[in-house]
């Protein structure tokens, strides 16, 4: 099957276009993963992770046919990188340029934002960690108390008068 540049930059637009939808997508699970933290919904932040997951797989099924179309271009042009392509000399290069741009932006700021989250969830998790060494810590204290009372024999009174 022998295909055209133009063909190939079509498809190439195409995924990146899916790929766009599916970013916007991930960046609005990932704030509600924000928002799941700072209101310490455990319960909700795993559902959110699944999904996130399962978009996370979609894009990597994107990528696959994005690299297939884009490594097909590379070959029939013979550059090595997008920024090498003539936008002038190509129809739809420049769009192409342009959807993977806003990608680069929606990736960097999905980063920033799985970093804000990381360090959050660290946190809540050291705060729950401490609060249940607190709690383990009474209770043994509890039990050390409660245990030597109920070991100590009763106390009867002896009348040596008689």
């Amino acid at each position: 099957m022998d295909v055209s540049p133009e063909f190939c930059i079509e498809k190439a637009i195409e995924a990146s276009n899916k790929k766009y939808k599916c970013l916007q997508d991930l960046i609005l699970l990932t704030m509600a993963q924000t928002e799941a933290i700072n209101e310490d919904g455990i319960d909700g932040l795993s559902k959110l992770t699944g999904e996130k997951q399962i978009k996370i797989n979609e894009i990597n099924k994107i990528d696959e046919d994005f690299g297939i179309y884009f490594d097909l271009l590379k070959q029939k042009l013979g550059v090595n990188n997008l920024d090498e392509i003539n936008t002038s000399e190509l129809k739809g290069a420049n769009e192409l340029k342009q959807i993977t741009g806003k990608i680069m932006e929606l990736l960097t700021e999905i980063n920033k934002l799985e970093k804000q989250n990381y360090e959050k969830a660290k946190n809540l998790l050291d705060e729950l960690g401490a609060k249940i060494r607190q709690i383990s810590e009474g209770k043994r204290l509890n039990n050390a108390y409660n245990a030597s009372a109920g070991l100590t024999p009763p106390a009867y009174f002896v009348d040596k008068k008689k």
